[in-house]
């Protein structure tokens, strides 16, 4: 018997062809499913969490309370699913909101770079230094600023260099707040991603952008330069130290601010935490005892119960 050989190469290349095919032409978008995966690596560990609380705790569990003895009352529960809502809505979340709060709260008192991070400060220093323009120029600054970190963060990167250019302008148009943030972000996280896939960078994240020694969520980014430059320059304006004087004593106070409100934030949640137990006691009665007509009141089942225990270790006594 004769066995014929198989000719793989004219598959691969059969294969090869249809991939290709289908890579023209992709179905993602519009896709919610992909754009619930972006929102996730856009916002880190916050978008992962609020993404697994919200469809994997606090949806069940509401849903839980809304269907609890529906048929006996013939309605929906519509007392324990508010109460399971409201519990679930400020315990999970409120890991993250109330520090957030803090924040803000901080950040209107004392500077918006209370809501950067000490190591993205330290990031930003060595850019800053760099900057050659006038810290009495605020414009200047900002647009100096711009260019050295694009500069450092896109070496190496050959191709597309046009979208170094495009990305540029969306952080100067989001630092001086020209167009809404979200849209500039948005853009933004659409450009990197872009630019880092022509250039084999980050594949497995591709919304990133590295400077200053250190790894940014494009979205992150954005946020942190609007907040740390709005500050600096606001300042600067007002200093008659030197600039290497003034960026040392600037990004040292920044610092310290930063690691105060770190400790204010963990107070207030611990606070908050010590109230969480009372969100379980929202009324006299619980919930879920409606539509059971058990013709006994279940305090007063409990009450006979215990009497009935302690005669019984008296008697046990004697």
């Amino acid at each position: 018997m004769k066995l014929q050989s198989l000719n793989y190469t004219r598959q691969q290349n059969v294969n090869t062809e249809h991939g290709n095919s289908k890579g023209k032409n992709p179905s993602f978008r519009g896709n919610p499913l992909v754009g619930f995966a972006t929102f996730i690596e856009n916002n880190g560990f916050l978008g992962e969490f609020l993404s697994i609380d919200t469809f994997g705790m606090m949806a069940p569990r509401t849903g839980q309370g809304y269907l609890r003895n529906r048929e006996e009352l013939g309605h929906l529960n519509y007392k324990a699913g508010r109460e399971e809502l409201v519990r679930e809505v400020l315990s999970g979340p409120a890991f993250f909101y109330v520090p957030l709060t803090v924040m803000t709260g901080i950040g209107l008192l004392r500077g918006k770079v209370a809501k950067v991070q000490a190591n993205v400060l330290d990031s930003f220093k060595p850019i800053m230094q760099k900057t050659t323009a006038s810290i009495k120029d605020a414009a200047a600054i900002k647009k100096d600023f711009v260019k050295n970190l694009t500069q450092e963060a896109f070496q190496g990167y050959d191709k597309e260099k046009g979208l170094v250019d495009e990305l540029s302008d969306l952080m100067l148009k989001n630092i001086e707040k020209t167009e809404p943030a979200k849209k500039l972000r948005a853009k933004a996280t659409e450009v990197i991603t872009k630019l880092n896939k022509a250039n084999g960078k980050y594949l497995d994240n591709a919304s990133t952008i590295k400077a200053g020694g250190r790894e940014h969520n494009v979205n992150s980014l954005f946020k942190d330069m609007s907040n740390y430059l709005d500050d600096f320059t606001k300042k600067a304006s007002k200093t008659s130290d030197d600039k290497e004087t003034f960026v040392d004593k600037f990004h040292k106070k920044a610092k310290q601010l930063r690691y105060a409100t770190n400790i204010i934030a963990v107070g207030a949640l611990s606070a908050f935490l010590c109230i969480i137990p009372k969100l379980y006691q929202t009324g006299d009665k619980f919930p879920g005892v409606d539509g059971l007509n058990t013709g006994e009141d279940p305090n007063a089942v409990n009450t006979a119960g215990t009497k009935q225990q302690d005669n019984a270790e008296v008697k046990g006594a004697e």
